[in-house]
């Protein structure tokens, strides 16, 4: 019984095995899985005794080895121990999970904040505590998987809407069904693309369909706005979202999701969002981690000037080079292939020259638009910047794929 049961699963095993082996047919080929050795306080990695320049890690901020912050992690690790031994509703809490929620609140700018163990989870229960029969939810279409899942698994009608057309998604919103919550989902930096949801025209969509905003801040906290703040600072706070979600896995270099909002939004959360209340909570070196990389972000803005100034330069070089960097407009700058293959190609070359570029494939991308996702950071200084564009446009030339 238990051989014909495997049986009828081997071909999805078999079929997951000859994709992988259809783009890391060599040892040489392998992109996925790699257990890189990161320095402490450069933008470089170990990989098997050879120092490469790391261009696609989230550490945005470049506080990933901070002395501060793994100072923090030992500290919490040493008060409170390695795990907090239940669930946040019976005795999982900790006084620091208190204190990090409320620096969330502080940097988000809003009353009240909840932290879950991921910020996969904080999507699929924030979404789901929300959302569900009865009730519509507009989704951009490149959100990401957790939001997508999120609104799949709540049982609310989900309707996509092209990439950041407002335009599309007030049609949609006008043929939609009446009655019941309206709920509109959108990234506020795109984590693929490297593009910004347009959140001023977004509100007025919203407000004229009577549809709540919710935004998802994994890739613009710390990354965009004069300080760091993410998406409102970037439009000068002229608008606001009605739920705001963000990571405390990327800029902040711990674990975690985060939603802030009301007070009633929050208490709602504690008690209905199910990945928070059926998971352990976040482990108190992680909440110390990420409690000290918050306040280093408000305390050393020019660490996102930094990110901003060297994006800029980064993506002027390579598209100068003839690479295509599709519509970014922050330190997220995919440099796009075109087939899986061929980002592969890419990928593997420029990891010879010394520079790790990591490729994204489809499904995660367009089919034809598979690239290599590159994250500018605090952390690189001008000279890494210049020889990352450098290795990139040497690798394209030789794999066939500069413009012209």
């Amino acid at each position: 019984m238990a051989s014909a049961a495997w049986g009828r699963i081997a071909p999805k095993l078999e079929a997951t095995g000859r994709r992988v082996a259809s783009l890391e047919w060599e040892p040489e080929r392998r992109n996925s899985f790699v257990p890189y050795t990161a320095e402490r306080d450069t933008a470089y990695v170990d990989l098997d005794g050879r120092r490469l320049l790391m261009m696609s890690g989230y550490s945005y901020l470049g506080l990933a080895g901070d002395e501060r912050v793994v100072a923090a992690a030992q500290a919490a690790a040493a008060r409170y121990g390695t795990g907090n031994h239940g669930v946040r509703a019976l005795a999982g809490s900790i006084p620091l999970h208190e204190e990090l929620e409320a620096e969330v609140a502080t940097v988000a700018e809003r009353e009240a904040a909840i932290v879950f163990g991921s910020g996969y989870a904080a999507n699929v229960g924030t979404i789901g505590a929300l959302v569900g029969p009865g009730d519509t939810v507009f989704v951009d279409k490149y959100a990401h998987a957790s939001i997508v899942d999120g609104c799949r698994l709540s049982g609310a009608t989900v309707v996509r809407f092209r990439h950041n057309d407002t335009d599309h998604l007030a049609r949609r919103m006008e043929a939609a069904a009446p009655g019941g919550v309206r709920l509109v989902i959108v990234d506020s930096v795109y984590s693929m693309d490297g593009d910004i949801a347009p959140l001023p025209r977004l509100r007025e969509v919203c407000d004229a369909h009577e549809a709540l905003l919710m935004t998802d801040e994994a890739h613009a906290l710390g990354v965009i706005g004069r300080t760091g703040l993410g998406v409102e600072e970037h439009f000068e706070r002229r608008v606001r979202v009605d739920v705001k979600l963000g990571t405390l896995s990327k800029a902040i270099p711990s674990m975690g999701g985060w939603v802030a909002g009301s007070a009633e939004l929050i208490g709602h959360l504690r008690y209905a969002a199910r990945p928070f209340l059926f998971s352990a909570a976040l482990a108190p070196a992680s909440a110390g981690a990420a409690l000290e990389a918050l306040r280093v972000l408000r305390a050393e803005p020019e660490r996102v000037t930094r990110i901003q100034g060297y994006g800029t330069r980064f993506r002027e070089l390579v598209s100068a080079g003839g690479m295509r960097t599709g519509d970014s407009e922050t330190a997220v700058v995919p440099l796009i292939a075109g087939s899986d293959e061929s980002a592969y190609d890419l990928a593997t070359t420029a990891r010879r020259l010394g520079v790790i570029g990591l490729p994204v494939v489809t499904p995660a991308v367009p089919r034809d638009l598979a690239r290599l996702r590159i994250a500018v950071t605090a952390r690189h200084t001008d000279a890494d910047v210049e020889l990352a564009a450098e290795a990139f446009l040497k690798a394209a030339g030789e794999c066939g794929l500069l413009a012209g």
